[in-house]
């Protein structure tokens, strides 16, 4: 759409100026798109420059313009959507502790569930809605369980697959703990945590930025590569406004430009086609 309007301006797609961001940010203000929809579009054109200038194909003209999303300091990498199927795929559920682990994993993967409201379910907090299964959350910072979100079909399947080998009352902790000799108890979110470092490491990830969060953070980054609309990510994820929910429009794009290079298609304006020798 940047190239398409720099053509449309006159101006010349392979050396537009710091400036012509800023006309292309008045223009789809004039279009009447959202701020948060314009604000989105310009850091898509701020980080394909900030790409070229690592590459050395262009200078970096959209360096120091704000769009008031930005990426916080703490926040943690996302998994691919093949490093997400890798992980789950790992999980042997001939046992009690795989059932429980891979439940963990799917309810953080799918509804983006916080480490914290993972440690408050409990068993009765899933709950029917006519054929509809529901999920009662107690959000971060909130004293009671006054959010209800879908359950998709494969965190359904992997609840009753884990309750159905377990001993329980209704209103019991759902992640337990599974030692012998010992009372089930609810699990402290550290173990919690723990445990998806383990599984992560055993499918050969090991970086201090991917952790537990970073599974909330992945399903917070496909859906909005999935096209999903931003308000609604924001209601299932929990967040107060849409500003924390931007950050994953800015790692998805990071993303996307890693897979698809971009900078090759400034390479292929600024050469020509190499000639075949001739003996």
């Amino acid at each position: 759409m940047w190239f398409r309007w720099l053509s449309a301006q006159g101006i010349e797609p392979r050396s537009p100026f710091r400036e012509h961001i800023f006309q292309y940010k008045t223009h789809l203000q004039e279009q009447g798109k959202s701020k948060f929809t314009y604000l989105s579009y310009v850091v898509v054109v701020k980080l394909f420059y900030r790409y070229c200038s690592t590459r050395n194909y262009y200078d970096n003209i959209g360096e120091g313009i704000n769009t008031g999303i930005k990426q916080r300091g703490h926040f943690k990498e996302a998994l691919t959507s093949t490093q997400a199927l890798k992980l789950m795929d790992s999980i042997n559920t001939e046992t009690i502790v795989g059932k429980r682990d891979k439940l963990i994993i799917a309810l953080m993967l799918t509804n983006g569930l916080r480490t914290c409201e993972v440690h408050r379910l409990n068993i009765c907090d899933f709950d029917k809605d006519g054929e509809r299964t529901i999920l009662h959350i107690q959000r971060k910072g909130r004293v009671d369980k006054n959010e209800t979100i879908a359950v998709p079909e494969v965190v359904e399947g992997l609840f009753e697959e884990y309750i159905a080998c377990r001993e329980f009352n209704v209103e019991d902790p759902l992640i337990v703990n599974h030692l012998k000799g010992q009372k089930p108890r609810r699990l402290p979110k550290q173990t919690i945590s723990h445990i998806v470092k383990q599984r992560l490491r055993a499918i050969g990830i090991n970086d201090p930025k991917i952790t537990a969060h970073s599974l909330r953070h992945t399903c917070g980054s496909l859906l909005v590569e999935m096209g999903l609309d931003v308000e609604m990510i924001k209601d299932l994820l929990g967040h107060s406004n849409t500003s924390t929910t931007r950050i994953y429009i800015e790692q998805a794009q990071r993303r996307r430009l890693i897979e698809e290079n971009p900078g090759n298609k400034i390479g292929e304006l600024i050469t020509r086609p190499m000639k075949k020798q001739t003996n």
